[in-house]
């Protein structure tokens, strides 16, 4: 294994926030368009909770290269089946196949939840991931066209799914 998952503490937020405030200014891969908050993060973010876990990334050399969790896909009760998994790595570490060994790895904690759902919400103009999700089993099943703009451009949003 290139990756290992170890459980976020709050104290790793900054490292989170880091990252999100990178994908947020830079590019259209998140919706965001200023720099979030730590209490922003912690509103989307699971931190400490026995079901909806996150987690950071760290490689061989013991370098933390990113952050991934799976949260409450819809607040509804109906919607408790499914979770939505999301995973950010930093810039320098993203084309390393490090992403299908936290599919990998992550699966197995969505499933200890009772979860047989698996959603993924991508912008349609990130193709890695797209790439990746595809590579993982997931099937797009939406593309909402035009939904966001960011940087002067409409931007689609991508449902991918998975069955577990």
């Amino acid at each position: 294994m290139n990756i290992t998952l170890t459980d976020l503490q709050e104290a790793d937020l900054p490292f989170v926030k880091e990252i999100y405030d990178y994908y947020s200014l830079h590019t259209n891969v998140v919706y965001s368009v200023h720099q979030v908050s730590i209490e922003e993060i912690k509103s989307f973010m699971p931190v400490g909770d026995p079901i909806y876990r996150s987690f950071l990334l760290k490689n061989k050399e013991e370098e933390t290269v990113g952050f991934c969790y799976f949260s409450r896909f819809k607040p509804r009760e109906a919607f408790r089946i499914s979770v939505e998994l999301t995973i950010y790595l930093k810039p320098e570490f993203t084309g390393r196949r490090y992403g299908y060994e936290i599919m990998e790895q992550i699966e197995p904690f969505i499933k200890q939840g009772g979860f047989s759902n698996i959603m993924a919400l991508i912008s349609g103009d990130n193709d890695a991931s797209k790439h990746l999700f595809e590579k993982c089993g997931y099937e797009c099943c939406a593309n909402i066209k035009q939904v966001a703009e960011k940087f002067e451009k409409k931007l689609d949003l991508m449902m991918y799914q998975k069955f577990l």
